[in-house]
């Protein structure tokens, strides 16, 4: 058995010639943290680039990341396997992060016993006619109320604390509060600082959104949910370890969570220059180049949530040409003030990471 090392990937075990992979296999080739290297049977190689994280290192092994809540042997909820320490004690859910530093809920009432269902758990009326939804992140946790009963106090904004302190507006962990009037949620998201231009990186820019860093979300948004506030999104991959090579196709795939309707409505693939955590929608890049176009539409009450794929390979293989060490899309609806094109998929801090999927010859 033969090792393959390539630099900054893992060296994994390849087949040699007297313990040859039975035909119609594929030989896993290489690792990282957010790609898979495959060879397949016709000498082809198909690579898997992700938006965010999708496995970890445990010793000289990889773990896929696995967001399912589970309650452990001391009665404390957290994920199965993610980078950071995340807990959901009565108090409310609480992360301490790999590289430092700590962010909580801010909740002054002891919560009931909450429901687990993968990677949510559901405190039922936490609140007055609210249930409390928390969700695993790959970075953090999503808290979200939801009113429950339509005669109940408007919902609440809802506030997290920093290493302690309450966490000032703007802030990449906090920034503000949401109430979404199109679904009566009020929602704060608690995510790992990162750095000024993290790659692989994905984020949503919205009209109504100031001062926020939603790159910790895990939704990404394109559309108007009410004809006015408009968001968009942008996905940057590490390109690099295509620099040079012979692309056959690409594709790009997001899973979709929600959409207004299940009426097929527009979305679109632009090319931009990369985002980072400081990008807000007065300051996003400026898309250049429309690559393609979808009416794929899934997430609603007669059309369940699903991938959707859309063909990138000129894109794709342009990057590969230019030796382009990054690569930035941006996802917008093609009518930006239709309320039926209001869209959320997942973001790389979900479980559907955002990924393209590239053949090399």
């Amino acid at each position: 058995m033969a090792m393959v090392a390539t630099a900054g990937l893992a060296a994994v075990a390849v087949p040699t010639a007297a313990h040859a992979a039975p035909p119609g296999a594929t030989t896993e080739q290489a690792l990282t943290e957010t790609s898979t290297t495959v060879r397949n049977p016709d000498g082809t190689r198909a690579v898997t680039l992700h938006a965010g994280p999708v496995r970890l290192r445990q010793g000289t092994q990889w773990r896929p990341i696995d967001l399912t809540l589970v309650a452990g042997p001391d009665g404390v909820v957290r994920p199965t396997a993610v980078a950071h320490d995340l807990t959901l004690p009565p108090t409310g859910p609480v992360v301490r992060f790999a590289g430092g530093g700590s962010a909580a809920l801010e909740w002054t009432t002891p919560l009931p016993a909450p429901r687990l269902a993968g990677h949510r758990a559901t405190y039922p009326q936490a609140l007055p006619g609210h249930d409390l939804v928390v969700a695993a992140t790959s970075s953090g946790f999503l808290a979200a109320l939801h009113r429950t009963d339509p005669a109940a106090a408007p919902v609440p904004p809802l506030t997290l604390r920093r290493d302690g302190q309450p966490a000032g507006a703007g802030e990449s962990i906090a920034g503000e509060s949401m109430v979404e009037t199109e679904s009566a949620v009020s929602r704060v998201v608690a995510a790992a600082p990162t750095g000024p231009a993290p790659v692989p990186f994905d984020t949503t820019v919205q009209t109504t959104v100031l001062r926020s860093d939603l790159s910790g979300d895990p939704d990404l948004r394109l559309g108007s949910y009410d004809g006015t506030a408009v968001a968009r999104s942008l996905l940057t991959w590490d390109t690099a370890s295509l620099a040079g090579q012979q692309v056959m196709s690409a594709r790009l795939l997001v899973h979709q969570d929600w959409s207004a309707s299940c009426r097929p409505r527009a979305w679109e693939v632009w090319t931009a220059p990369a985002a980072g955590p400081g990008t807000r929608w007065a300051n996003q890049p400026v898309a250049d180049r429309l690559w393609a176009t979808s009416t794929d539409t899934r997430g609603h009450t007669a059309c369940a949530g699903g991938w959707s794929g859309v063909d990138v390979s000129e894109l794709v293989r342009g990057w590969a040409g230019a030796g382009a060490p990054t690569g930035t899309v941006q996802l917008r609806a093609s009518d930006e003030h239709d309320p039926l094109a209001w869209k959320r998929f997942s973001s790389a801090e979900s479980a559907h990471v955002p990924h393209l999927e590239v053949t090399l010859a």
